[in-house]
């Protein structure tokens, strides 16, 4: 069995990574502008990062497919930051080390659409042996959104989460 994978980067998109970096590290001063893979970062505590892509422009949102197919409930509930509340259930959560990725339903009746290319790129989680966690994925199905690329000094891939969230496994030795 493969050991569990870890927590490592938040990406994200950004018409000025500099000004979105200065923003964090002012309002959060635990964290401090870094670079990894070439890239313009934001080190937060317990070796978290946050790395940014520098884009053009905001990105357009048109809904594409829907993938999920799971009924909610007809409740809303508040808090919430839309008035008309917010449907909780179902809901469900997933745990790295001591980061949760807690996510509820979509709330609305317009499909799903990738993360790739918005303001939350994807997400990143480190693995020990990348090319064995290719050959258990590959062997249930997932989605390769990309093949193994070099990203800084070691490799990545990206794959397609159940949402069309996009995840990507960076080797760490």
């Amino acid at each position: 069995m493969l050991p569990a994978p870890s927590f490592h980067h938040l990406h994200l998109n950004s018409v000025d990574p500099d000004a979105a970096i200065e923003f964090y590290v002012r309002q959060f001063p635990a964290s401090a502008k870094a670079y990894w893979g070439g890239l313009p970062a934001l080190a937060a505590p317990r070796d978290v990062l946050v790395l940014f892509s520098r884009v053009a422009t905001a990105p357009a949102t048109p809904p594409q497919t829907t993938t999920c197919k799971v009924a909610r409930r007809s409740d809303r509930t508040w808090p919430a930051l839309d008035r008309a509340g917010m449907f909780r259930a179902p809901a469900a959560a997933v745990v790295f080390g001591d980061v949760a990725l807690p996510w509820y339903l979509r709330q609305g009746d317009r499909p799903l659409v990738s993360s790739r290319g918005h303001v939350y790129d994807h997400i990143a989680l480190s693995v020990g042996d990348l090319d064995a966690w290719v050959a258990k994925l590959r062997g249930e199905r997932v989605t390769f959104l990309e093949e193994a690329y070099e990203l800084g000094d070691t490799r990545a891939v990206m794959i397609e989460g159940p949402s069309r969230e996009a995840l990507e496994l960076v080797e760490i030795a």
